[in-house]
């Protein structure tokens, strides 16, 4: 689910607007759970992490329903949680910027990681990384403007993709299934950006509903 600059809040902090979430089994590792969370359209190449975010993903098992209705789905009460927290900035304008990040695991179990590593941190069933990429959303923005401005459809072919080019702020996290997630095969996952202290602003994003929350199912 891809949703840019949708609101006041991710206006007026848009380093805290989630801008896609994606769930799915990883292609190259079998048993392997990744999430990602993007946030902060038209990231910079040197844009930092926020220190005073907490990224968050929220994971619950969900019992897909009867034959009769497949499409309702028990969700389980346990909540499955994985906090990525970043440092402050490091250095000067006349050194190398470093950041460190920290994921922590439902066990409370801890993940180390460099911005921008293109190697990640591992540990524990975790990996992990985070850094700037480009921005995945697919959209002819301006025809579209026009599209609901006049009633009339005003896409071409061929179109043109509004942020080709742009890059957002990417943060994928690999989990081991059978390690962390106690064998479940279906879940609901909930991303959200929740402040910490030095920002006061929190956005969550959920597939369809906000504020700043989205949820997708993920089959393990």
């Amino acid at each position: 689910m891809s949703d840019h600059i949708s609101g006041p809040r991710a206006l007026a902090e848009p380093i805290a607007d989630i801008t896609d979430v994606y769930a799915f089994p990883s292609p190259e590792r079998s048993g392997q759970l990744v999430l990602v969370m993007n946030t902060l359209p038209f990231a910079q190449p040197s844009d930092l992490f926020s220190d005073g975010l907490v990224y968050r993903f929220r994971l619950r098992p969900l019992t897909p329903g009867a034959a009769s209705d497949p499409a309702r789905f028990t969700v389980a009460e346990e909540e499955l949680v994985f906090d990525c927290v970043f440092s402050a900035l490091t250095g000067d304008e006349t050194k190398s910027v470093a950041q460190e990040g920290t994921c922590f695991t439902p066990r409370g179990e801890t993940v180390s990681f460099g911005l921008n590593d293109e190697r990640g941190g591992s540990a524990d069933g975790v990996r992990v990384f985070a850094g700037p990429r480009w921005d995945p959303f697919i959209m002819d923005a301006p025809a579209a403007l026009k599209t609901i401005a006049t009633g009339k459809l005003a896409f071409t072919d061929p179109g043109a993709i509004y942020l080709d080019g742009k890059n957002i702020l990417s943060l994928v996290v690999e989990i081991d299934c059978a390690r962390l997630l106690g064998g479940s095969e279906l879940f609901g996952v909930v991303a959200e950006t929740l402040t910490r202290g030095s920002m006061n602003v929190g956005m969550s994003s959920v597939m369809p509903a906000e504020p700043m929350t989205r949820s997708f199912s993920a089959l393990t």
